[in-house]
């Protein structure tokens, strides 16, 4: 039998007649739909590509593709229609829209006579260390009739196994599970693999928590769990579940057990039904294990659970709190929108790109607490980053202008290990650490072999300073000063004429005297001018900006290329160029230490370098980078050539070529993805924001001081994500949540 199969009864009771695809897309169809988006291992996609891609085309796909079923069927005057999912054989409804915000996507289609909305929100709230901790996101669902009449209907859902191993293209489904069911104000499915590991990730997915699936007990709720073949038909024939929960666990995929929820709404007319909300959650406790370091608790938990203490309680929170929710993540999307549109005026291109990269970039991030197996220590915070080896610190480097906007203690979170371990553990040499996780994340064990010495020294330095600038907070720069010492000492000596090494885009190979590197030193070692100015050690301040100064002189001279139209990939390879990303620390740190000769330069060269889907990364491939052309476009000097190249990685994004989540890798001349998707990486899609900002373009200043990094701090003053709403968006989400009341 074939997966999530119907059985005859259904196919000859659903009359299958998939209708043509004719669905309006706002702003743009993605290569993947985010859905529930809120963790490393909650990630579900409708993937896109070019085939079409309605909710009930295919089944939803982990962010490596793989199937994670999510089912919806309404029941309609009898006669049922597949919504979400994709069973075999079935009555589908018709896709209307799908639009999508940094917080949601909203998808509408035509079931017979009444049409449903779906609302997958994701909660971002950087500023709420909680809130942002909590992994779980919401699918509320509303209905109308379209045809001045009223009508008798239903509504069911259900989950599969999957979403805790796959069931797809190389199924492991043959994993045993377990679950249970609780019941109270809220109604739970919980369920996990029976053979657990802790902090072992096997294919992308973790081998040890939970499942969570609820929703709120109101009149006409039903719920069961049971075979597929058997739950599915029974709410089709029926209208209901039978209040009943299989006690025979076994594996994934034998007789398919589901987690189901069905809703009679009773009469539906042409006022929206009461939106029908549902909570879906991984939860795993601890969440990190982090060993070798002195004086650093190696268990991390979620930090929500310095307020929630069990799952049940959570659960209720999140059901009973979702209109405000929906009114901050409105918020939210309201004031990126507001910002995005001031750097791109001209269109909304900008925009869109934000829109498609927020949940992405979030969903591969976790805020922990110290544990002591049984509490967690709310002072105690730091992040852990799930993109390649933990905590690498040029992706932390890359995704900086979007933690600079949102929160920027998050940034010292993610920094704060790696600096730790590094202060426990002196690295031979002085230069900085690449990551912190040579294992497999969640088992963070210390770092890889990875040889990016001057690109991390660099990174290290300006982020170490922008941090201090943004929140006025010196304790960073405080406690880790004898290591940013000896970053600035490393790149003293080998940071103008450096041996061959690998840089952030290290995929095109390592390379010695790297121009765009030098860049970096040059930048990073008056960015510790600045840091031993501001602890008060002049000497140290007036020896590092001699070196900065002396390395700008002379970097002048050996960078360009003989004809003078562009600076060189590596010195002396006249004929070699690459995006000058580097150059956006400057202006990030407002030093406007390289001559505007060196942007304007750069800026022509890069107009003639304009290709199908955006500009390469350097001259040794045809490759391109959406985070690193970004954060080039911010430092042109032609707005016109800056809202090109922000359209041209819109372009690539709406391409309909690709259909894994926003590839960040691919070939700019036929826009095809390379290795890389689903990365937090596209926060450095943020790069033109702020340095708008900095530049004072912007009137959504993201200014205030975070108290970022201090301890104990779980939230800011920064208007994104804040608890404090401007008051026409609270009400204006109160009153459209109380008239579907």
């Amino acid at each position: 039998m074939l997966p999530h199969s119907l059985s005859l009864l259904q196919l000859l009771f659903l009359a299958s007649f998939a209708l043509a695809a004719n669905w309006t897309a706002t702003p743009f169809v993605p290569p993947a739909i985010p859905l529930a988006v809120k963790s490393p291992y909650l990630q579900t996609w409708m993937l896109q590509g070019t085939a079409e891609g309605s909710l009930n085309s295919g089944w939803e796909s982990f962010r490596d593709g793989t199937i994670i079923a999510w089912l919806g069927i309404l029941r309609v005057d009898g006669q049922p229609y597949v919504w979400m999912g994709d069973p075999q054989g079935k009555n589908t409804a018709t896709q209307k829209s799908m639009t999508f915000t940094p917080t949601r996507t909203m998808i509408t289609l035509t079931c017979g006579p009444v049409d449903l909305t779906a609302t997958f929100l994701t909660p971002i709230e950087p500023t709420d260390l909680v809130n942002q901790s909590i992994p779980f996101s919401y699918l509320s669902v509303e209905v109308v009739a379209n045809d001045a009449n009223t009508h008798q209907v239903q509504l069911y859902t259900d989950v599969t196994g999957e979403w805790l191993i796959s069931g797809g293209t190389q199924p492991q489904s043959d994993q045993l599970f377990q679950w249970q069911a609780t019941t109270g104000t809220t109604v739970n499915y919980q369920f996990s693999l029976q053979n657990q590991t802790q902090f072992l990730e096997v294919g992308g997915r973790a081998r040890y928590g939970s499942v969570v699936y609820s929703t709120t007990q109101v009149s006409g709720l039903t719920y069961e769990v049971g075979p597929d073949t058997v739950l599915r038909p029974g709410f089709i024939s029926s209208g209901a579940l039978n209040n009943t929960v299989d006690t025979q666990f076994r594996a994934i995929s034998d007789m398919w057990p589901v987690f189901a929820f069905a809703h009679d709404l009773g009469v539906v007319g042409s006022t929206a039904t009461t939106p029908v909300v549902y909570t879906i959650g991984h939860v795993r406790d601890p969440l990190v294990q982090v060993l070798n370091v002195p004086n650093i608790n190696s268990l991390r938990g979620s930090y929500y659970l310095t307020r929630y203490s069990s799952t049940p309680d959570l659960v209720t929170a999140l059901l009973s709190d979702y209109p405000n929710t929906l009114a901050r993540a409105m918020n939210f999307d309201e004031n990126l929108t507001t910002a995005a549109f001031a750097v791109t005026p001209q269109d909304s291109d900008y925009e869109d790109v934000l829109a498609l990269s927020v949940r992405q970039l979030f969903g591969n991030i976790e805020i922990t607490a110290g544990s002591n197996g049984t509490t967690h220590d709310p002072t105690d915070i730091m992040a852990f980053m799930r993109d390649g080896p933990t905590n690498t610190v040029d992706i932390i480097y890359s995704i900086w202008p979007a933690l600079l906007f949102t929160n920027p203690a998050i940034g010292r979170y993610l920094l704060e290990p790696v600096l730790a371990y590094q202060l426990a553990n002196p690295v031979q040499g002085g230069y900085a650490i690449h990551d912190i996780g040579a294992s497999l994340y969640p088992n963070v064990t210390g770092p890889s072999n990875g040889s990016y010495p001057v690109e991390e020294c660099g990174n290290q330095l300006i982020m170490a300073l922008s941090y201090t600038q943004k929140t006025s907070d010196n304790s960073l720069i405080t406690k880790y000063q004898s290591l940013y010492d000896q970053f600035a000492t490393y790149l003293t000596q080998n940071g103008l004429y450096m041996a061959s090494q690998y840089s952030a885009d290290g995929f095109n190979g390592q390379l010695a005297n790297q121009t765009n590197l030098a860049v970096k030193s040059i930048v990073a070692l008056k960015a510790a001018s600045e840091i031993f100015q501001i602890l008060g050690n002049n000497d140290k301040s007036q020896q590092y900006n001699s070196v900065a100064t002396s390395f700008l002189q002379q970097w002048q001279a050996i960078a360009i290329s003989s004809d003078k139209s562009h600076y060189t990939l590596s010195y002396g390879d006249n004929p070699s160029w690459g995006l000058l990303y580097n150059l956006y620390a400057d202006l990030l740190l407002g030093f406007g230490m390289f001559p505007q000769s060196v942007y304007q330069t750069q800026t022509e060269w890069y107009a003639t370098k304009i290709s199908n889907y955006g500009i390469q990364l350097d001259s040794r491939s045809t490759d391109a980078e959406t985070d690193w052309q970004l954060w080039t476009a911010a430092t042109v000097t032609d707005q016109t050539l800056r809202t090109n190249m922000i359209g041209l990685v819109k372009k690539y994004a709406s391409s309909r070529i690709n259909n894994l989540a926003f590839p960040d890798r691919y070939n700019s001349l036929n826009g095809q993805m390379s290795t890389y998707y689903g990365r937090t990486v596209v926060g450095g899609h943020f790069a033109p924001l702020i340095v708008s900002q900095v530049q004072g373009n912007s009137t959504n200043s993201s200014g205030g001081n975070n108290n970022g990094g201090k301890s104990g701090n779980t939230s800011g003053e920064h208007p994104i994500g804040s608890p404090v709403l401007p008051v026409a968006v609270t009400m204006l989400a109160a009153l459209v949540y109380a008239a579907l009341m």
